[in-house]
């Protein structure tokens, strides 16, 4: 069994974090459904789909269903540039500290 990868389950956190976020908004029980916010995940979704985009392969990931790390990338793009800007600002430092040999 492989050692646990701190960084990986801190990067998890963050990302179901950022999942249910942008899950969120998408209904309201009194005004129903947000056809915006619903707009956006779908655009976002088939994006990251069509040019394989996928951040959880860029953490290290290990995929095991085929494309449900594009679909929740897509999720979590959905949500915008400068949300979308934090995280790879946190998956930059997660590399650099990688290179270095610390703790990201």
């Amino acid at each position: 069994m492989p050692g646990i990868d701190l960084q990986q389950i801190l990067a998890a956190a963050f990302l179901v974090e950022a999942l249910i976020q942008t899950l969120k908004p998408v209904y309201d029980k009194e005004k129903g459904w947000n056809r915006s916010a619903l707009f956006s995940l779908g655009a976002g979704i088939l994006i990251c789909l069509f040019i394989d985009v996928d951040i959880f392969r860029q953490l290290g990931f290990a995929e095991k269903i085929p494309y449900l790390g594009s679909v929740l990338t897509g999720v979590i793009v959905s949500r915008g540039s400068n949300f979308v800007h934090d995280i790879f600002k946190y998956v930059n430092g997660k590399a650099q500290a990688d290179d270095l040999g610390g703790v990201g």
